[in-house]
C-alpha cells in the first residue's frame, strides 16, 4: 500500500484532529455561500494576506493554478512563531526536516536524503541564490543576508522545479521575498535577549528620496550555542535596498549586502580538529530592471555579484606512532592546517512575461552564471576553479476553458562540470467547481555535482622539514589523502508524479491542500570509501563520490488553515513519508541498493500551528510538532529518536500614547529538549527570550 492507515500512537491525537478537519472543510468548499459573517474578515482581505504567489512557474497565479503544491509563510506568521533565524521557519510546513549539526550549524532539508550539508532544495532572496558554489554546497543559512524582520513572505514550492529554478530546484524551491523599501519608511529597531546567551539587535532606517524609497538594515545576533560544544555564533549584517520608479512603467532595484559570520568550531583535545574560532564573510550586490508596458506583459533584466571568504587556518604538530609510519620510535609532523577559501559567483538572467492571447501566458528567459573558488586544501591547488552554467527556460499556461487549465515548461542547462540536460514539466489542473481544484503533474529534475564533488583532492603535507636519524622529509612531503577527485560524476535526476487537490471556503476564511506524490531519485551521489597509497600513511577509507544511490520517496503532505482574521489562525499539516532504496539495482547501472534512504526522513510528522489575536493589543501563539525518528547520516549512530516539540509566545502591543511597537515573550522546545545531529551527544534545552520591537 502506498500509505499506512494510521500514525504511531504520539501521532494519533493531532492526526485525528487533522482528519476531522478535512472532513468539514471539503464539503464546505463543494456547496459554501458566498455571504461573510459579520465577525470575520472579507474574501478580498483574506486574499490579500494570501497573495498570487510566483514561485511555482515565474507567473503571478492563485494557488488553484499552480502545478504544484505551494505554501506561503507571511510576516504576520513569522513574527507569531517566534522564529529567531530562517531555517526554524521551515518546521511549520508537511514534509521539511529541521535540525542541527551543531549549534551554529542548521540542517533543512525537505523529503530527507541529506547529511551535515543538505543541497538538494534551492534557497533564493528576491532571486539571489543562497546555494553555495563551495565545498558540498548546499545553503549556508547564517550567510543569506536578509534580517527575518526584513521578509515579506516565504513561498515554498513543495516537489522538485528544475523546469523553472534550475538544477539546484532538485526536491524544492524556497522564495525568500523581502518587502518593499515604500512599505518600510521610517525607522525601527529590535532587541532580544534570553537564556543561552540570546543578545540580538537590529536596527532599520526607510527614508523616501523623491522617487527612490531606501531601506537600511543592520543587525547582530550572538548566543553560545549548544550545552558542552564549541560552537558560539556572533553573526553581523547590513543591507541595503533602493527602488527607482523610473516611469510609470519601469521601475530599477538596487540591494547590496555585507555579512560576517564568527562561531566556535572542532572540538576538545582533537589534535587535528581542535576548539577554535572561524569566520565565513560575504558580501553581495544585485541590480534589476523591470518594464511593465501593460497589464501582463513585463521584461526583467537581473544580475547579481556575490562573494564568500572563508578564514580558518591552525598550525599543529601531530605524533605517528611506530606502527602507523614503520620508523622506528615514531615521528612528529608539523602541518599547517589551512582550511579557508574564497568564492566568488556572477549571474545574469533575462526573462520575459508576455499574454500573445487572453487564454495564454508565457514565460520565456535565459540566464548564465559563472563561479570560481580558490579553495587550496580542497582541490590541491592555488589556482582557481572555475565552473559555469548556461541556461534557457520557457513555460506556457493554456486556460483550455473554464474549468481545465494546462501547464507546460522546460529548461535545458549547459553545465561545464557535467555537459547539457533537460528538465521538462507538465500539468493539468481541473477546477471542479470556483473553489475546489484538481491537480496532476509530471517533472523531470536533475542536481548538477560541484566542483568539490568532482575535483577535490584533500592531500595533508607537512608543512617544516622533518629531520630523524636516518630519516629526511623535505617540507611538503605528503602523508595522508582524505579525499580523491570524481571525474566521472554525473548529475542527479528525479522524476516526480504527483495527486494533488486544493479546496478554499471563503466563507470559513479556510484552505485544505492535499499532495500524493512519488519521486523517483536516481544517480544520486554518494560518498564511498577506498584504499590509498599516496602519502607517507596509506589510509582504508580516503574517499571520493559516485552515482551509486537510489531513492523511491512516496507519501502523503496534507495542511489544512483557518484563518479568520490577519492575526488569528489554526494551520495543521500531517505528512506520511516512505522512503526506499530499490531492491536491485537496473540491470547495467552498476549502482547499489541504498538500504539507509530508508531512515533519512520520519514517516510520520504531524504539526499544530496557531495564533489567537484575544485582545485588540494581545496575542498568543503555539506550534507542536510530533517527529518521527530519522538519521541525518548513513549510520544509525546519527539517528534522531521520534521527539515533540512545543513553542509558545505572548505579545502586547504597547498603547499608542507610550511608543508604537510591541513586547513579546517566547519559549521554545519548553517540553524537552530539541534534538540535534548528533542525539544525546548534547541540547539546546527549553530556551525562553523576550523581544522588543519598536517604530520611531
Amino acid at each position: 500500500m502506498l500509505l499506512s492507515h494510521h500514525a504511531s500512537i504520539q501521532h494519533r491525537p493531532a492526526c485525528y484532529a487533522l482528519f476531522v478537519l478535512l472532513a468539514v472543510l471539503a464539503p464546505v468548499a463543494a456547496g459554501m455561500d458566498t455571504q461573510q459573517a459579520d465577525n470575520s474578515i472579507s474574501e478580498a482581505e483574506y486574499l490579500a494576506e494570501m497573495p498570487v504567489v510566483l514561485s511555482a512557474t515565474r507567473l503571478s497565479q492563485a494557488r488553484a493554478d499552480a502545478p504544484g503544491s505551494v505554501s506561503v509563510i507571511d510576516r504576520h506568521m513569522i513574527r507569531a512563531s517566534g522564529a529567531r533565524n530562517i531555517h526554524e521557519l521551515f518546521m511549520l510546513l508537511p514534509g521539511f526536516q529541521v535540525g542541527l549539526h551543531t549549534g551554529n550549524h542548521p540542517l533543512v532539508t525537505y523529503h530527507g536524503l541529506a547529511d551535515e550539508a543538505p543541497r538538494r532544495m534551492l534557497v533564493q532572496v528576491d532571486g539571489r541564490s543562497g546555494y553555495s558554489p563551495y565545498l558540498i554546497a548546499g545553503v549556508e543559512w547564517n550567510q543569506l543576508g536578509v534580517d527575518i524582520d526584513d521578509i515579506e513572505r516565504i513561498e515554498v514550492f513543495r516537489g522538485s522545479n528544475s523546469a523553472a529554478y534550475g538544477s539546484n530546484a532538485f526536491l524544492g524551491v524556497a522564495n525568500i521575498i523581502t518587502r518593499a523599501p515604500s512599505e518600510t519608511l521610517g525607522n525601527s529597531m529590535r532587541y532580544r535577549a534570553g537564556n543561552g546567551g540570546v543578545n540580538d539587535l537590529s536596527l532599520r532606517f526607510g527614508r523616501q528620496l523623491g522617487d527612490v524609497d531606501l531601506r537600511l538594515t543592520v543587525a547582530r545576533q550572538y548566543d553560545r550555542g549548544l550545552r558542552g560544544i564549541n560552537d558560539w555564533r556572533r553573526n553581523e549584517m547590513a543591507t541595503l535596498r533602493a527602488d527607482w520608479s523610473a516611469t510609470h512603467a519601469d521601475r530599477v532595484e538596487f540591494q547590496a549586502g555585507w555579512t560576517g559570520n564568527e562561531q566556535g568550531t572542532g572540538k576538545d583535545a582533537n589534535l587535528t580538529d581542535p576548539e577554535r574560532a572561524m569566520r565565513i564573510s560575504s558580501n553581495f550586490g544585485l541590480l534589476r530592471w523591470h518594464h511593465a508596458p501593460s497589464a501582463g506583459e513585463e521584461l526583467t533584466l537581473t544580475w547579481y555579484h556575490q562573494e564568500e571568504n572563508g578564514r580558518d587556518r591552525f598550525a599543529r604538530t601531530i605524533p605517528i606512532s611506530a606502527s602507523q609510519s614503520g620508523i622506528p620510535g615514531g615521528i612528529l609532523i608539523p602541518f599547517d592546517f589551512d582550511y579557508g577559501f574564497r568564492a566568488v559567483r556572477d549571474d545574469l538572467e533575462i526573462q520575459r512575461v508576455d499574454s500573445p492571447h487572453p487564454d495564454l501566458r508565457t514565460v520565456i528567459g535565459a540566464g548564465l552564471r559563472q563561479d570560481q573558488l580558490t579553495a587550496p586544501l580542497y582541490f590541491g591547488t592555488t589556482s582557481s576553479i572555475g565552473s559555469g552554467i548556461n541556461r534557457a527556460f520557457a513555460t506556457l499556461e493554456w486556460r483550455a476553458s473554464r474549468r481545465w487549465l494546462f501547464n507546460a515548461g522546460a529548461m535545458v542547462e549547459d553545465n561545464s562540470l557535467t555537459g547539457t540536460s533537460l528538465a521538462p514539466r507538465a500539468s493539468a489542473n481541473y477546477h471542479m467547481t470556483e473553489n475546489q481544484t484538481l491537480r496532476m503533474g509530471v517533472n523531470r529534475s536533475n542536481r548538477s555535482p560541484t566542483a568539490f564533488e568532482q575535483k577535490s583532492s584533500m592531500i595533508f603535507s607537512s608543512s617544516a622539514p622533518v629531520v630523524t636519524p636516518g630519516l629526511t622529509l623535505p617540507a611538503g612531503t605528503p602523508i595522508s589523502q582524505t579525499f580523491r577527485p570524481s571525474p566521472g560524476l554525473t548529475a542527479e535526476r528525479i522524476t516526480t508524479y504527483e495527486l494533488g487537490y486544493l479546496a478554499e471556503a471563503p466563507v470559513l476564511n479556510a484552505s485544505l491542500d492535499a499532495r500524493i506524490f512519488l519521486e523517483r531519485a536516481r544517480d544520486l551521489i554518494e560518498m564511498q570509501r577506498e584504499n590509498s597509497s599516496i602519502g607517507l600513511l596509506p589510509r582504508d577509507n580516503t574517499r571520493y563520490l559516485a552515482n551509486n544511490g537510489r531513492a523511491d520517496i512516496r507519501g502523503l503532505e496534507l495542511i489544512a488553515t483557518w484563518r479568520p482574521a490577519t492575526h488569528s489562525w489554526l494551520s495543521l499539516q500531517h505528512t506520511e513519508l516512505r522512503i526506499d532504496g530499490p531492491a536491485e539495482p537496473a540491470a547495467g547501472s552498476g549502482a547499489n541498493p541504498s538500504p539507509w534512504v530508508a531512515n533519512s526522513a520520519p514517516r510520520q510528522s504531524t504539526g499544530l500551528f496557531c495564533a489567537w489575536a484575544f485582545a485588540p493589543d494581545w496575542q498568543i501563539s503555539l506550534a507542536r510538532r510530533w517527529n518521527g525518528g530519522m538519521a541525518w547520516y548513513a549510520d544509525d549512530a546519527h539517528r534522531v529518536p521520534a521527539y515533540r516539540q512545543l513553542d509558545l509566545q505572548l505579545t502586547h502591543r504597547l498603547p499608542a500614547t507610550l511608543a508604537r511597537g510591541d513586547v513579546s515573550l517566547t519559549a521554545r522546545n519548553i517540553d524537552g529538549g530539541e534534538q540535534t545531529f548528533a542525539p544525546g551527544a548534547s541540547w539546546w534545552g527549553s530556551q525562553v527570550f523576550g523581544t522588543v520591537q519598536l517604530e520611531f
